[in-house]
């Protein structure tokens, strides 16, 4: 009996791939029944033990064509603590709306442009543009399949990206950067009752706190899709026990960015004011790494990809995401243009009880396949 895009979105959510350690390769064998059973080639790419990124590819009948990239990932976040109403990975269906780990963030984008592109195939459309449908490892967490693949392939060919991620059926031209460093401060232990003889790195992690609170206003920024940026210090750790001055507090630093291409700046720029407040020779010794860099995605909204999206939608207003997404290492300097479009609702992502309404991600489908068609013809 033929398998139903609902049926197909229910298998993929039936698949446990919580990252980590998301086993993507399970979700990935899924799309290579699906495209087996109706004779579409497809290839799988191993990048360790069962994790694996897969790709179905529309090829152009143009010589030299140009390509667009479909984009979604394969893993999930995890179900965390809070008590679910529904099972996870059961794929129940309430009130219109398909419940589990996934439904919104990303398997129901996911599977749109998957199933838009099966229906090009299976109607023999002939278009101006290759069209490759990629579904990458690990977003969640370290990005590891389309880091492989931007590794592995030319991406100068590449005309525009299209990334399903949740933005309930609005036009996404774009979403924050994200900069999350960490700094160490290394002092000297010494006897809780002759504080004198040590350098305490937990109260000097005070200053870095207080430099976060001053940047808060010095790099602030706005733009009209992407909201303002931000940063804060969202992790401490620091001290041995009540008794004994700490050697060493560990700050972890969350930077969001609004503007694309900036991040070496500002790690440039925090470093030296960091050498500045601790140069004096009794202060804690500094040092920062980077722990994860991701870049602002901004598109023009003039651009070909975000106008056709726009006609296809019936929609004349654009807006941008919170998140991030695959969009910062597929498109790392933003030259490409990107599309975010999903039928996920953002604000149910990484939620207990996340869902989709059946009938966007329906429609999500038809509105994949009448933009590539727009766009690549």
């Amino acid at each position: 009996m033929t398998q139903s895009n609902l049926e197909f979105l229910q298998s993929l959510i039936n698949v446990d791939s919580t990252n980590p350690p998301a086993n993507e390769n399970n979700v990935v064998q899924l799309f290579k029944q699906r495209c087996a059973s109706r004779s579409i080639p497809c290839n799988i790419t191993n990048l360790s033990d069962n994790r694996s990124n897969f790709s179905v590819t529309l090829k152009s009948n143009q010589p030299n064509a140009s390509k667009l990239i479909l984009s979604g990932h394969t893993d999930t976040v995890k179900i965390g603590a809070q008590k679910w109403d529904y099972d996870p990975f059961k794929g129940d269906i309430d009130h219109g709306k398909l419940y589990g780990r996934g439904t919104t963030d990303m398997k129901s984008g996911l599977a749109a442009l998957y199933l838009a592109l099966e229906s090009l195939i299976e109607e023999k459309c002939e278009l101006k543009k290759d069209i490759e449908f990629l579904a990458t490892a690990g977003e969640e967490v370290d990005s590891i399949g389309a880091e492989h693949y931007v590794k592995n392939t030319n991406m100068d060919n590449v005309a525009a990206i299209i990334i399903a991620e949740p933005t309930t059926e609005k036009v996404a031209i774009g979403h924050k950067g994200a900069l999350w460093i960490e700094v160490t401060l290394t002092g000297k232990t010494a006897h809780g009752a002759m504080p004198e003889q040590g350098i305490n790195a937990v109260e000097g992690i005070n200053k870095v706190i207080q430099l976060i609170n001053d940047l808060k206003e010095e790099w602030s920024e706005e733009t009209a899709a992407l909201g303002k940026s931000s940063i804060s210090a969202n992790m401490v750790n620091g001290g041995i026990q009540t008794n004994v001055i700490p050697d060493k507090c560990v700050l972890n630093v969350d930077i969001r960015t609004v503007t694309p291409n900036i991040h070496d700046k500002l790690y440039k720029q925090f470093n030296q004011r960091l050498n500045q407040l601790f140069s004096d020779r009794n202060a804690p010794k500094v040092s920062t790494k980077i722990l994860l860099d991701r870049a602002t995605i901004l598109t023009d909204e003039n651009t070909e990809i975000i106008q056709k999206a726009l006609d296809t939608s019936k929609e004349s207003e654009f807006t941008g995401m919170a998140y991030y997404t695959d969009g910062s290492v597929l498109n790392p300097h933003g030259s490409i243009p990107t599309l975010i479009y999903g039928p996920g609702i953002e604000t149910l992502a990484h939620q207990p009880n996340e869902y989709v309404e059946i009938e966007a991600f329906e429609r999500s489908i038809d509105f994949f396949k009448n933009l590539i068609k727009k766009y690549a013809t």
